[in-house]
């Protein structure tokens, strides 16, 4: 067991069990906080208007870019880019 003299835990893990924190008390918690709400970013889209009226989104060729500030990202998908914070290696990341 994590316990320390003072009772104080080593690890947040065994403090949560005690606690009983599930996903759902958690995001219940972050809701009741207001932190969604505060922490929603907008962000550019450019749209290359020659290569959209050329087709390009049919010849898979890169038609709209995300901004983001240091760089491009062509992925069609933005939102649900899996490689969050490490753009520079990412094969849709444009300098």
């Amino acid at each position: 067991m994590n316990y320390k003299p003072g009772g104080e835990h080593r690890s947040a893990e065994t403090t949560q069990y005690y606690a009983l924190i599930t996903p759902t008390t958690l995001t219940k918690a972050y809701t009741d906080a207001g932190y969604f709400s505060r922490n929603v970013r907008t962000i550019e889209v450019l749209l290359d208007r020659e290569a959209v009226a050329g087709g390009a989104a049919m010849h898979e060729t890169p038609w709209q870019y995300y901004d983001l500030v240091h760089g491009y990202c062509t992925y069609n998908f933005f939102e649900q880019c899996h490689h969050r914070m490490t753009c520079a290696r990412c094969d849709f990341y444009l300098p």
